[in-house]
């Protein structure tokens, strides 16, 4: 509630002004739409272990970064910080998670 006429009246709204825009989510769409197709025709070209399996957790990153940052608001909904360094910082941590995985197989070496 504002006191003064100075003041910004408060909108239930305000903290949701920042949606991304029909054009974003069609850009989106199409993004992840031929990360997946790169990601299908990978899997068919005959390559096995790391040649496989490397490409794939990338393009995975990629598209996760994608979904957490246009879907999840992620670069839009944080005002203390710019939420593209939250979705970075996100997005690092999903790298770091996918190294130790590998990290793992490679210490035990098991197949990927």
């Amino acid at each position: 509630m504002a006191t003064a006429t100075t003041e910004k009246p408060i909108d239930a709204h305000d903290d949701h002004e920042h949606h991304p825009t029909a054009k974003t989510y069609w850009i989106t769409f199409l993004a992840l739409l031929i990360l997946t197709a790169v990601e299908v025709a990978w899997s068919y070209l005959g390559l096995s272990g790391p040649a496989l399996v490397v490409p794939l957790l990338l393009m995975m990153v990629v598209k996760f970064l994608i979904v957490g940052g246009v879907f999840m608001h992620l670069q839009t909904d944080l005002k203390v910080l710019n939420g593209y360094w939250f979705t970075l910082t996100f997005g690092t941590a999903v790298v770091l998670a996918v190294c130790v995985y590998i990290i793992v197989f490679a210490a035990f070496r098991w197949d990927i």
